[in-house]
This record gives C-alpha cells, sequence and structure tokens, in this order.
C-alpha cells in the first residue's frame, strides 16, 4: 500500500515537472565546476528556500530526455523511499529539508545537456554542462626524416578523438614552428580529430634537430609526439690548410693541402685541383697535391674542390707565389766622376727579383768591404771629398738571397769647405752686439783664399770681406740670414749660412671702438708686434674666450652680434721678453628692445597694492607705453625706468590699489630706432581651483595607494584630500597634503579598507575661494587569505545613488573644515601684521647666463667698459609668475623676490627658516605660480 502511494508521488512529480515554472526559491549549484572531463564526478546540490511549502521533495531532472535522475524526501536528516540508485550510484543525501544532493560522474553524451531540481511548485535555475574529452595520443609522420638543405619538408601530426577541436604546437628542438604549420580536422561522433600539415623549408644548420609536436584541448593536460631527428643531406665544404697565398722558394717543392670541414654524407668524397685558368683540366685528384722542383713561371692560382651524392662544393683557393733572390746593375758610366763639394749619387738597379717588395740594400768600399756605407738603391754622397774616391759595390738582397755585386769607380776633384759659427740660428737681444764668424775646413789649394759676407737674399751686395763680420747694436730690423764663401782656383765654395734672430718684448696696435648693429657679423682684430711672436688671449671679464700660440695677428669673431655684446673685450700678449702687455677692443652693439618675459599673469584681490617690474636690454634708450588692450591710457598706475648699464634698463609700474575696472589685459609697448616690442600683462582676480586629475590608484588588500596631478590653483594656495567610498559611506580619508606646483605629481595612502571591497576613491582640491574634486576613480582591493568573511553584493543602482549622495556630503563637510583652517590661519597671521597692510606684487626675473659671452666690465669713470646682462634667450616666449607680498615698506625701493622660494610659500609647502626671514616675518603670499 505504502509502495503505491511512493509510485502514485513520482509520477505526479513527472507531469509537474513539464509544468513547474523556475522560480528564485530554488537554486541547482554544480561543484566543483559545470565544466568538466568526461566521466569527471560532481556534485548537484538543490538548496531550498526556508519558506518553501511541503510535502518537502526534491527530484533531479534532465530536461532535453525528460528523464529523472533521482527522487528524494528527506526524513530525519536522510533520504526516505529513495531507490538503489539514488543510494548506491548516485550517493544521495537529504541533510534537511532544505538540501538535497546527489554525485553524478558526468557521461560524454551530457555535453550542453540541461540538468534542474523541482518540487511540486517550484523549478531551480538550469545547469548546462560542458564535457570535454582530452587528447590521449598525437603522432609525428613518417619517421624517419631525410631531406636535402635547401629543399621543403612535409609532416603530419594527428591526435586522438577529442572534444573539443586540439591545438598542436610544432617545435624544432626549443624553437616554436607552428607558423609553418596548418590546422585541419575530422569530425565524428561528437568527436574530432586534429590534424597539422607542417611544411617548412631546411637548411644545413637543421641537420640532428629534434622535431615533434605538443597538443591539448584541457587546460594544464598537453600529450607529446614522437620525437624524430632530422637527417639534413648538404654537399661538402672544403678549406685549403695551405696559407691563401702560399709562398715557395725557386727549386723546392711545393706542398698543397686541401681539407673537408663538413658534409652529410662524409663517404664517397672525389677531389679536384686544377689551375684557375683553366678549370677542364685536372691536374690531381686526391686532397694533397705535391710540386717538384718549382719554377717561377709555375706561379698563379690553384683551385681544389669536393664532391658527394648531394653535389660539389664551393672551390677553395690557393694562390702559388714562386720567390727568387735578386739581380743588379749600374745605370751609369765608369769611373763616375764628381767636383768635391758637389753631391755624389750612385744608383744600383735591380732588373728581377720575387718578392719585389722589401728589398734590403748593402753599399761598401772596396777596400773595406766589412763597412757598410749605406742601405738603400741610391747612395749619395753630399759635398763629396777627395778621401772618398775610389772603388764601390752595391748588392740587394729579399726574403730568398743575396744578389751578386756591381761594382763602380769614383774620382773626386774638389773645391774649398767653409762653416759658420756660432750655431743657427743664432739669437741676440735687440741692442747688443751681433758677432759672425767663418771658418775653412778644407780647399785645395788652400792659399789665396777670399771671402764674402752678404745676406742670402741680396748675394751681389757685399757687407764685409773677410771671415769674421761684427754688427753692432743691432736692431730688428737687421734680422735675417746670412751667408759666407770662400774662393779658391778651383772654384767658389757653398755658401756658410746663419740665421740672425733679433728678438724684442711685445707690443699691440691700438683698436678704435665699433659700433654695429645687432645680428651683424663683427670681427675684432689686434696687431702684435712681437719676437718671438706673442701668445695672445682674449677675455670678457674673466672669462677666457680665445687663446692663441705665436701669432703677430689676433682677431676674436663674432658670427651674429647680440644686445649682449656691447661690452669691452680684454687682450693680453705674452712673450719671453715680457708676459702680459694688455689692450682692449670695445664694441657696442645697436639693437631693438629685448624683454625679460612676453607674458605677466598677474592675481591680485580688489583694494590690494600691485606693483611689478620687467628688465629690458637695449641701445639706445628705449622708450615706452603702458595702455590697456584696446588702447586706453589706465588710471593711477605710476611708473619709472632705471638705467641699470649702458644698455640694461629696468622698469617698475606700481598701483595702490585695484579697483574692478583694472582687471584686464595691458599692452606695455618698448621701442627705440631700432625697433618695438610688446609685453602682455594680464591682471585677474583668484578663484577655485581646478579639479584635480587621479592618474593611478593601487589597492592592496588594506590600503590603497593614490596618483594624481594638481591643475591650477586658482591664485590662492591650495591643498589636498583624499578619500575612499563603498558606495554608502565613506571609509578612509587622508590627510591634508600641500601643493607641490601645477602639474606635479601627489602620492598618498588610504588606510583601514576591508580586503576583497571594491571603492570610489577621488581627490579634493581647496583654497580660500572654494573646491573642486577630481573625477572618481575605482578600484578593488585584495583577497585576505587570512579572512573567511564573505561580502555581500548589493543593488548596482542603490549603490550608484549611495555614492553620490555621499560626495556631496563629503564635499560639503570638507569645504566647512577648510573654511576652519583658512580662518585660523588669517587669525594667526593677523598677531604678526596689521589688518591694514596692503599686498606688493614683485616679479621675479630668471636670468640665464650666455655660455659663450656672459660676463661684462663694471661701468667705471675712468674707462668704456659695461656690466654684464644675464638675458633668456631672445625667441623664446615665457610666461612669467608674480607673488602677492603684504608689506608696509616702501614698493618702490623693494627688489624682486627669489623665484624659488616663493613658489614654497604658494605651494602651501613650508618655506625654512632662512627664506622667512629674507622674505619678511609679516610676508603673506597667495598662489600666484601657475597661468592658464
Amino acid at each position: 500500500m505504502l509502495l503505491g502511494f511512493h509510485l502514485f508521488i513520482y509520477y505526479l512529480c513527472l507531469y509537474l515537472l513539464d509544468t513547474a515554472r523556475s522560480t528564485d526559491g530554488i537554486t541547482l549549484t554544480v561543484f566543483p565546476s559545470n565544466d568538466v572531463v568526461v566521466n569527471q564526478r560532481v556534485t548537484l546540490l538543490c538548496e531550498l528556500d526556508s519558506d518553501t511549502n511541503p510535502p518537502f521533495i526534491a527530484i533531479f531532472y534532465i530536461q532535453q530526455t525528460h528523464s529523472t535522475l533521482c527522487v528524494l524526501e528527506p526524513s530525519n536528516g536522510v533520504c526516505k523511499n529513495t531507490t538503489d540508485p539514488c543510494r548506491t550510484l548516485y550517493n544521495a543525501s537529504c541533510p534537511s529539508n532544505s538540501r538535497y544532493s546527489i554525485q553524478v560522474n558526468v557521461p560524454q553524451n551530457w555535453n550542453n545537456v540541461s540538468v534542474v531540481c523541482q518540487t511540486f511548485f517550484d523549478q531551480s535555475n538550469r545547469v548546462v554542462f560542458f564535457v570535454r574529452v582530452p587528447v590521449t595520443s598525437v603522432t609525428l609522420t613518417p619517421t624517419p626524416i631525410t631531406v636535402t638543405a635547401g629543399q621543403q619538408m612535409s609532416l603530419t601530426c594527428t591526435t586522438s578523438a577529442s572534444y573539443p577541436q586540439a591545438n598542436i604546437t610544432w617545435y624544432m628542438s626549443s624553437m616554436d614552428i607552428t607558423n609553418d604549420a596548418t590546422l585541419m580536422s575530422n569530425d565524428g561522433e561528437g568527436l574530432t580529430r586534429t590534424i597539422s600539415l607542417l611544411q617548412s623549408r631546411v637548411v644545413k644548420e637543421d641537420n640532428r634537430r629534434r622535431v615533434y609536436c605538443i597538443a591539448s584541448n584541457t587546460p594544464n593536460m598537453t600529450v607529446t609526439s614522437n620525437i624524430q631527428s632530422l637527417n639534413v643531406l648538404y654537399k661538402p665544404e672544403v678549406i685549403s690548410n695551405t696559407s691563401s697565398l702560399y709562398r715557395v722558394i725557386e727549386g723546392e717543392t711545393a706542398t698543397l693541402i686541401c681539407t673537408m670541414t663538413d658534409a652529410n654524407p662524409q663517404t664517397d668524397i672525389t677531389w679536384r685541383w686544377f689551375r684557375a685558368n683553366s678549370p677542364n683540366i685536372v691536374l690531381h685528384n686526391g686532397s694533397t697535391y705535391l710540386i717538384p722542383g718549382m719554377q717561377r713561371g709555375n706561379s698563379g692560382t690553384y683551385n681544389c674542390t669536393a664532391s658527394n651524392v648531394v653535389g660539389m662544393s664551393e672551390a677553395a683557393t690557393v694562390n702559388v707565389n714562386v720567390q727568387y733572390k735578386p739581380e743588379v746593375e749600374f745605370t751609369q758610366s765608369n769611373p763616375y766622376r764628381v767636383r768635391e763639394g758637389e753631391t755624389a749619387t750612385l744608383m744600383c738597379t735591380v732588373t728581377a727579383a720575387n718578392p719585389n717588395a722589401g728589398i734590403t740594400w748593402r753599399w761598401i768600399k772596396t777596400v773595406s768591404p766589412n763597412t757598410v756605407l749605406q742601405n738603400g738603391p741610391n747612395y749619395t754622397i753630399p759635398n763629396i771629398q777627395r778621401r772618398r774616391s775610389g772603388s764601390y759595390r752595391c748588392t740587394a738582397s729579399n726574403t730568398v738571397g743575396t744578389s751578386e755585386g756591381a761594382s763602380i769607380n769614383v774620382d773626386v776633384m774638389y773645391k774649398p769647405e767653409v762653416r759658420s759659427s756660432p750655431s743657427s740660428p743664432y739669437k741676440v737681444r735687440e741692442g747688443q752686439t751681433a758677432a759672425l764668424m767663418c771658418k775653412l775646413s778644407s780647399a785645395n789649394p788652400n792659399t789665396g783664399i777670399t771671402w764674402r759676407w752678404f745676406k742670402s737674399f741680396n748675394p751681389n751686395t757685399v757687407l764685409y770681406n773677410g771671415p769674421n763680420y761684427t754688427i753692432p747694436n743691432i736692431q730688428r730690423e737687421r734680422s735675417g740670414s746670412y751667408s759666407c764663401t770662400a774662393t779658391n782656383t778651383v772654384g767658389i765654395s757653398n755658401a756658410a749660412t746663419i740665421e740672425v734672430d733679433v728678438q724684442y718684448k711685445p707690443s699691440i696696435k691700438k683698436f678704435d671702438l665699433i659700433v654695429v648693429n645687432e645680428t651683424e657679423r663683427v670681427m675684432l682684430t689686434k696687431e702684435i708686434s712681437s719676437n718671438p711672436l706673442a701668445n695672445v688671449s682674449w677675455y670678457d671679464g674673466q672669462q677666457l674666450l680665445k687663446s692663441e700660440i705665436a701669432v703677430n695677428t689676433t682677431s676674436f669673431i663674432i658670427e651674429k652680434t647680440r644686445c649682449t655684446d656691447t661690452k669691452n673685450f680684454t687682450i693680453t700678449a705674452s712673450n719671453a721678453f715680457q708676459t702680459n702687455v694688455t689692450s682692449f677692443a670695445e664694441l657696442i652693439v645697436n639693437c631693438r628692445p629685448i624683454p625679460d618675459v612676453k607674458n605677466i599673469t598677474l592675481w591680485v584681490d580688489e583694494d590690494i597694492i600691485f606693483a611689478f617690474s620687467t628688465k629690458i636690454i637695449a641701445f639706445p634708450e628705449p622708450r615706452y607705453a603702458l595702455l590697456f588692450e584696446n588702447g586706453l591710457q589706465p588710471n593711477g598706475i605710476r611708473d619709472s625706468m632705471t638705467m641699470n648699464t649702458v644698455n640694461k634698463f629696468t622698469l617698475y609700474f606700481y598701483k595702490t590699489a585695484v579697483k574692478q575696472t583694472d582687471y584686464g589685459t595691458y599692452n606695455l609697448h618698448i621701442n627705440n630706432m631700432f625697433g618695438e616690442t610688446t609685453v602682455y600683462i594680464n591682471l585677474l582676480p583668484p578663484r577655485k581651483p581646478n579639479k584635480p586629475v587621479i592618474i593611478k590608484v593601487s589597492c592592496k588588500v588594506r590600503n590603497a595607494q593614490i596618483q594624481w596631478a594638481s591643475s591650477f590653483n586658482g591664485g590662492a594656495i591650495q591643498t589636498f584630500i583624499a578619500l575612499a567610498t563603498n558606495g554608502y559611506e565613506t571609509v578612509s580619508r587622508s590627510e591634508s597634503v600641500c601643493d607641490k606646483g601645477k602639474s606635479q605629481i601627489h602620492f598618498t595612502q588610504l588606510q583601514n579598507l576591508q580586503p576583497s571591497t571594491k571603492f570610489a576613491f577621488y581627490i579634493v582640491a581647496q583654497n580660500e575661494h572654494g573646491n573642486s574634486s577630481s573625477e572618481i576613480s575605482e578600484c578593488k582591493t585584495l583577497d585576505d587569505e587570512t579572512s573567511n568573511q564573505i561580502s555581500m553584493i548589493a543593488g548596482s543602482t542603490l549603490g550608484s545613488l549611495g555614492l553620490v549622495a555621499l560626495i556631496l556630503v563629503t564635499m560639503f563637510l570638507m569645504q566647512k573644515h577648510y573654511r576652519c583652517i583658512i580662518k585660523l590661519e588669517k587669525r594667526t597671521r593677523g598677531k604678526e601684521t596689521s589688518k591694514t597692510e596692503k599686498a606688493s606684487h614683485y616679479t621675479t626675473i630668471t636670468e640665464q647666463e650666455n655660455t659663450e659671452r656672459n660676463l661684462y666690465d663694471e661701468l667705471t669713470q675712468t674707462r668704456d667698459q659695461y656690466e654684464s646682462v644675464l638675458m633668456k634667450d631672445r625667441g623664446g616666449d615665457d610666461a612669467k609668475t608674480y607673488e602677492q607680498l603684504h608689506k608696509t615698506e616702501n614698493i618702490d625701493k623693494q627688489l624682486p623676490v627669489d623665484a624659488e622660494k616663493i613658489e614654497n610659500q604658494v605651494t602651501g609647502c613650508i618655506t625654512h627658516s632662512h627664506e622667512q626671514s629674507m622674505l619678511g616675518t609679516t610676508s603673506e603670499y597667495s598662489n600666484t605660480s601657475f597661468t592658464e
């Protein structure tokens, strides 16, 4: 009776399976996953809501086949009235009225099959299975693999039947060569055989490399094919063991050797030796070729080759050079006659030799065969004497041997020979006495000698007839070459010459003032009279511009003059008799006005004092006018101009109180006869800062690092705070971060964040005029391995609304917070300075040195020297930043403030005590370091 009741319940469930609807009250879950390998065992867990109406019966059901796996009914933690397959095959479990499970070995035919869990009234979600059939084998064919170098090999890898289709990767040794393969498939009975065809051209270097393939269609599961070694056939490669230039002495045996360095196969090798100019005539078949009794006619190029079944090697070449000793002869008549005092030149010529390079010569006198006179083909005897008469012999040698000697007889006739004293050059100081002496060395005959002294460039004017010539109180114009001769009956001797060098201290010719127009080329030149020649240096103040060694004319060229070249250049000359003889070269450059900056931006509150200055370089003195952009002249702005040097000026502008009508753009027009320029001044009121830009957010487990770039600060000090929200509330906020300057990168960290949680981050910028927020950037913290909490997922719509509301509330609270901070700062400053004090605005001129001409002479009453001007590049369009300075001192007397020290004040960073003391203890700055 009871069994009949349960059968009724079973068939009723089958009916309800088709009529039940899917609800949120029942959930079916697969463990570990519905993506499985065939026959993998999984657990199907069916969970009912706690408010599910009885009867409590769970049915596991396959939708495609309308088949039931199990019907489970709980009873005190176990399944009652359950069929044997549910207990033994599926290991059914009913721990409660709301939890049911079975364990199933997933078959292959479950691929893309949907399983649901069903009660009398509700149906769970569908679970669709994806069943993988792994690759079990992959086969590489053909085997073995033999291919000729340069040809294409074709290999195939085929997998076992699997699902899904496998990926096949080809390897040659460790190199991936899959790009040369094509993939195909063969489907049947729901499985796929994957076939990969590899076609690749092989080279000699591929010989013995291992080829195989790896197949996989399941993560972390791969199958490797059989591994084959390539057998690549290629023709021989040969080299000559003999030097490419093979030298052999005439009459000896030549041994030419050819060696095979590589080949596959290395068996059945055939050899050929032949002359390069007769390739069809085989001289020898073998790797070694012997040529006995070499003659010079056997010289030439020899080639050898080796062949195997693949082909013939490239030829190895040997150049054979048969060498022999020289053959020599004289080209002059014998005997060889020469007058004493003249030059005797004996010439020995090689008629044949190999090698003909590197010939060494040997000249001897026949009576002294062991004394070598000369090593060279020509033996020159200058100013030959009669004792040199006799028989001379020459020989020539190369690496093979020495020639037979060739002989010639020399007959010498001679005239007098003289020498001068002292040695040349003869240096004498101006005003002293010069003593020149001429001495007879030898003569035949040596009686009746007549003497002549003369200037070498004027031999027809005799200065003195005698061996010794004296010049008292010698002057510089007497410098030059002096010669003396002696004459006998044979002839006049060769002149003995002495160079007389009259030396004196340097002197520099005066240089007139030079005036040029800007961009013109100018050459400053000085003439120096000095012996020895003077070493000259050009200076710009203390800076060395140019040095020259031993010159009598010096110049310094400026290819394109600029305003900054107006100055005195110093020239010094030194030699052994006096050092640092000094002169000056004065230069003035006419030029149009050049300001230190082209754009000036000021942020000033209404009714506050402002003042600024700018520096100008020009010559002659410029005129100027400050006008509104529409050409009207402003009211109440005082101005003055100071001349610092001959071409450097400072313009000052000042007004006691800024009005609303004063805001706008001004044009400062500056001109002289050589041109004009305009400086643009923007006077602006301060405002709230621009939005900062988040660059990067890096989340850790319980903290996050935020990196952002600052924007324009609105003309006042700005600070930053970083915030993190989770969609409902602010969970972390940073300390206040000071501003480093516009577009600078800032960092901070937010602590105490929950792990594995998504947060929204943003940056708020604040100054005394308001605040602005960055765009929101989201980041999820990392998982904490020690945490077992399960995060709850909230609705996206509610989270977005909560996040927007949270941002608005936070910005409101921060505005109040910043107002408190600003109020506190203002009260603190009020203790140090009077409320009636106004701010002064000063410019800072950053002057860049000219690396070539950056020093100027100081302007003095006794000499036209000019102070240096340090300027920025005239081609630039630099913007200049001004700071707001609250001081009660006379603004016209104040100097420009150091821009770098002000930058620390206006960006909210801490200023060091020595910087504060320089700026004044009552100074208060607004942020004016950025321009838009």
